[in-house]
């Protein structure tokens, strides 16, 4: 892990390194400097909103479970995993989440599923917003836009399509009896049996609930984002920023950067081309965002300090 770390830190910050060779810093700063003050404090104040709805959906997905606590500890586990999640490759330091429900005494198996079907929520948020806003951007990104719709479709149907046929089960069953040593595989095979289990206790009603308290999570995210792009002098139409920061989002997903260093830089640049932005208002916005995701986990090392847990 400390090596995957040390060389996506490492890819990040040349590709940052390459787009600033390109920028004039001065005029980034100037960006940055001229912020109303008032633009940053509601911007960082909407952040406990948000990882309020996180943790209040990650709570719904628990008791769905039978795995029951009161929502200031979920918001203390989910916040803790926010700040081991920012400062490892594409989040999967969340996982600490589940860690957290193994150390009470449930299966691995069973914690992992609320974790994970966490993150599908966003995912499946994330990909239902894209379809239906892109068609917004059509006549902006043309040929663009029709491979990002073509592609997102073509990603529910194969998840739909594997999830019919039981074929994802298959693949993790076969990957992690290759990947895991065979002194644990008896032990992986129980928590794989939990793991089916729960999952399969959710009914429609139940992800339509989750898909719901998620969206309200991304209505606080992007309002932030609004009011970080106001303060730098980004004047667009808040649906055609909602898209490009949730692009940038999943681009910073990919395990290639820290906390979307580098990354997140070069696709806003790509991705406000056609309204006539300049870079530096676009790096200064990009730097505003990876301050907040700092606050976020400020917030969340402050929550692992009340609830600490050993990794």
């Amino acid at each position: 892990m400390n090596q995957i770390k040390k060389y996506s830190f490492i890819i990040g910050l040349i590709i940052f390194a390459i787009i600033l060779s390109k920028t004039n810093l001065e005029g980034i700063f100037q960006n940055i400097k001229n912020i109303n003050p008032l633009y940053l404090i509601l911007a960082m104040l909407m952040t406990i909103p948000t990882l309020f709805n996180k943790a209040l959906c990650w709570n719904y997905i628990k008791r769905k479970q039978g795995i029951k606590y009161n929502l200031k500890d979920s918001f203390l586990m989910y916040c803790s995993g926010i700040y081991i999640g920012l400062i490892t490759p594409g989040r999967i330091g969340e996982i600490t989440k589940a860690i957290h429900l193994k150390k009470d005494g449930h299966s691995m198996g069973k914690s992992l599923v609320s974790t994970v079907i966490d993150r599908l929520s966003d995912f499946a948020f994330l990909l239902l917003f894209l379809f239906v806003g892109s068609l917004f951007l059509i006549t902006i990104f043309q040929k663009q836009v029709l491979i990002l719709i073509l592609g997102i479709i073509l990603s529910i149907a194969i998840f739909l399509i594997a999830l019919k046929f039981d074929l994802i089960k298959w693949v993790i069953n076969k990957l992690f009896n290759k990947l895991v040593p065979k002194k644990y595989q008896k032990s992986w095979k129980l928590n794989f049996q939990d793991f089916i289990n729960d999952l399969k206790s959710y009914k429609l009603k139940h992800y339509l609930v989750i898909l719901f308290i998620t969206t309200f999570s991304w209505i606080f995210y992007y309002l932030q984002m609004f009011i970080l792009a106001k303060g730098v002098g980004i004047d667009i139409p808040i649906l055609y920023l909602a898209i490009i920061v949730t692009i940038a989002g999943l681009i910073t997903l990919i395990p290639i950067s820290i906390s979307g260093i580098g990354t997140r830089d070069a696709t806003l640049l790509a991705l406000f081309i056609p309204f006539a932005i300049t870079t530096e208002q676009i790096i200064a916005f990009s730097v505003l965002i990876l301050l907040m995701s700092l606050f976020a986990a400020f917030v969340g090392l402050i929550c692992w300090l009340i609830k600490p847990i050993k990794l």
